[in-house]
This record gives structure tokens, C-alpha cells and sequence, in this order.
């Protein structure tokens, strides 16, 4: 049975983007009085919540791959237990 594994670049990808994420926040916290540097935080909130989607979502597609391998392997071994079974 094949094991499939996500895609490294989705998984650094999602990584980066929560990483940047928390710098925006990281950056915003000591200059929060400065009108001027508000926009980094729903940025922020915004670059945190798209990397752990991502993660998410690579994480359910890959499961679902590796669910559907498995059932098509157990497929593949009842069918071989009936044709041995009717010899």
C-alpha cells in the first residue's frame, strides 16, 4: 500500500505564513499608540488564520489519499481471500 505525505512546499508555505503572521503582530505590539502601523494587525490575524487553512487542508487531502489507498488495498485482498475461498 502506497503511504502518501503532504506536499513539503503547501506545509512551508503554511509555516511561513503563520510565522509572518505573529511578526506583523510581533511589530504591532510596541507601536500600537502609532495610527500609522494598525493596518498589521488584521494583517496579521489575516496571514495566521491563511497558514493554519492551508496546513488544514493539506492535512485532509493527504488523509483522505492515504483513506482511500487503504480501502482500495483491502479491496484488492478480500477479493483475492474469495477467489483463493472458491478453489
Amino acid at each position: 500500500m502506497k503511504n502518501y505525505r503532504p506536499s513539503t512546499k503547501t506545509v512551508v508555505v503554511g509555516l511561513v505564513l503563520m510565522v509572518v503572521g505573529i511578526l506583523c503582530w510581533g511589530i504591532m505590539a510596541p507601536l500600537k499608540e502609532n495610527p500609522h502601523f494598525f493596518f498589521l494587525f488584521p494583517l496579521g490575524l489575516l496571514l495566521l488564520c491563511l497558514g493554519g487553512l492551508e496546513l488544514t487542508i493539506t492535512a485532509l487531502v493527504t488523509m483522505h489519499k492515504n483513506d482511500l489507498a487503504f480501502r482500495q488495498n483491502e479491496k484488492a485482498k478480500k477479493a483475492a481471500e474469495e477467489k483463493n475461498k472458491t478453489k
